[in-house]
């Protein structure tokens, strides 16, 4: 089952993540956010918000909730390459 084992901010909206199956990369999740519609995932448009950015079960989750699929990041990590 694909991962995540260490995440680490890089900038806005973006943040390193190291995958269980060695893939490492890159990911800047403003364009997600931006054409999500939902409240909860516009929230972390709000900078202070999104850096509380925390690994937790393997994936990536924030205070207000929100979390992403490991298999979801990594094909945007790889889109983004």
């Amino acid at each position: 089952m694909l991962g995540i084992i260490k995440v680490a901010l890089q900038g806005d909206y973006t943040v390193y993540v190291e995958f269980n199956n060695g893939q490492t990369g890159i990911i800047n999740l403003k364009n997600e956010l931006e054409k999500d519609h939902r409240e909860i995932i516009r929230e972390l448009l709000d900078l202070e918000k999104f850096n509380t950015v925390k690994l937790w079960h393997h994936t990536l989750s924030w205070d207000n909730g929100v979390d992403f699929a490991p298999e979801y990041l990594n094909e945007e990590m790889l889109a983004q390459k």
